[in-house]
């Protein structure tokens, strides 16, 4: 795990931060910052699997209708009584 590094700062007309961080946190050089309250984030416009997190609220909502939507699509399976039946499937060495 690497050492999480920090820095406090005044702020007077912005905020600059140095190439080096920048390189350090393995950003390119192509930026895209996203400003939410209480937070901004800076994130490399280059990366391959780059998703901007959604609100906390609507994270955990979308995951709730995701996982709610688990098995609409399932194909039935080939056991007989598989909920009566579940752990010797499982965990039977037959």
């Amino acid at each position: 795990m690497q050492a999480l590094e920090q820095a406090v700062v005044d702020v007077q007309q912005g905020v600059w931060i140095d190439a080096y961080r920048l390189r350090k946190a393995g950003l390119g050089k192509q930026l895209q910052i996203v400003v939410r309250p209480g937070m901004v984030q800076i994130l490399s416009k280059t990366a391959p699997s780059e998703t901007i997190l959604a609100e906390p609220q609507e994270a955990s909502a979308l995951g709730w209708e995701i996982f709610r939507a688990l098995g609409n699509d399932a194909q039935p399976g080939r056991l007989p009584d598989t909920a009566v039946d579940h752990d010797r499937y499982l965990y039977s060495r037959e």
